[in-house]
């Protein structure tokens, strides 16, 4: 199971590295925001999920979290390093 941890770590830094490169340019960026909001939208469109919210509900909760985490990460190791020149 630790592997599995240190792998799927392994996987979002290079996630967010990519998407960190790729949000200096303002034309890609706006593209990957606006297809990761549409992933972040819960797909029955329920705004209340009740007092216990279904399992459908709570995997893309997870989803949702992570996804803004990731965006999050990515931009501002963006904006601490602007030019890129970390990657070099």
């Amino acid at each position: 199971m630790e592997d599995l941890e240190f792998r799927l770590a392994a996987h979002r830094e290079i996630l967010v590295a990519v998407v960190s490169a790729l949000s200096r340019r303002a034309d890609v960026w706006e593209e990957i925001k606006r297809t990761l909001d549409e992933a972040r939208i819960v797909q029955d469109h329920e705004e209340d999920p009740g007092i216990v919210p279904s399992e459908a509900f709570s995997r893309q909760n997870a989803m949702t979290s992570e996804i803004t985490s990731i965006l999050q990460d990515a931009a501002l190791r963006a904006a601490l390093d602007p030019e890129g020149m970390q990657a070099r």
